[in-house]
């Protein structure tokens, strides 16, 4: 029996690329193309996608996941060269396997170096983890998580990670939270958009972010609009120019044009095929 977020599932768009095989049932690894693959968690609600990114001499991993699996594990099974390890942001679901790696590098933001610093709160984390938010096909029984420091370092918005002969450069897209980033590489037209966007309802954490949001999403659309993004959550790819279409819809957010209805303490706007929750 599927819990009520797994209706969507099995994702079609998956059929598209070859899965990758590894030792670990919690993940599954899809051949993106070019060496890049894309690292899912289809057990648990979030349904976060970490993206292992090869160069020439180095390669990117992109988020750590839940924190569920062995994500250390996994990339050695893909490569035996140096990883930079990045993350896109400081939310759980995508920093929880940090701690299984030497360094870690993170956005030089107060937000992020916090989280870095001082952990997640148990509280939040049972929140989201909780038995409800796995799948009944979940190859690993459920246990609650806990939060477990790392070494990093940081870096500032314009540092260029080089892997050799493909390189990404960071940009500060603030809104989903304060200490988004994303990774952008020109050559190829690759845009890693971690939170700021992905195919499902998009998510404001804080009401004085909004502005911020409106500014990078519009910033977005027409800089960007006919890259390839490479989204965290669900699934993997998406065209550029939907980022036009998020523009616009924020945009009447923001002018009062569109109604809200509450959900507890969170508003939720609704445009078209796009959806916001907002504190």
């Amino acid at each position: 029996m599927k819990r009520s977020w797994e209706k969507d599932l099995p994702r079609k768009q998956y059929q598209n690329y070859k899965r990758v095989e590894q030792s670990q049932p919690w993940f599954e690894v899809y051949d993106l193309g070019n060496q890049i693959y894309a690292i899912y968690e289809p057990y648990q609600f979030q349904e976060v996608i970490s993206y292992f990114i090869m160069g020439e001499e180095k390669a990117l991993l992109w988020d750590t996941g839940n924190g569920i699996g062995n994500m250390k594990q996994l990339v050695n099974e893909l490569w035996d060269k140096e990883v930079i390890v990045v993350n896109s942001h400081s939310h759980f679901d995508h920093i929880g396997s940090n701690y299984q790696f030497d360094i870690v590098h993170v956005f030089e933001h107060p937000t992020m170096i916090s989280t870095m610093e001082k952990g997640i709160e148990q509280e939040i984390l049972d929140q989201n983890y909780g038995l409800e938010t796995y799948s009944y096909q979940s190859p690993i029984a459920y246990h609650p998580l806990r939060y477990r420091r790392c070494k990093y370092e940081t870096f500032k918005e314009g540092t260029v990670f080089d892997l050799g002969r493909r390189r990404f450069t960071v940009i500060y897209t603030p809104g989903h939270s304060a200490d988004s980033i994303m990774l952008v590489n020109d050559e190829e037209k690759l845009l890693l958009t971690g939170d700021t966007y992905y195919p499902a309802q998009l998510y404001c954490f804080t009401e004085d972010l909004f502005d911020m949001y409106v500014k990078t999403m519009q910033m977005l659309a027409e800089v960007y609009a006919d890259y390839t993004l490479m989204t965290s959550h669900n699934e993997p790819i998406c065209e550029g120019n939907i980022l036009i279409e998020v523009s616009k819809f924020f945009q009447k957010i923001k002018n009062e044009e569109i109604s809200y209805k509450t959900i507890g303490n969170l508003k939720e706007y609704e445009w078209n095929s796009f959806n916001l929750l907002m504190k």
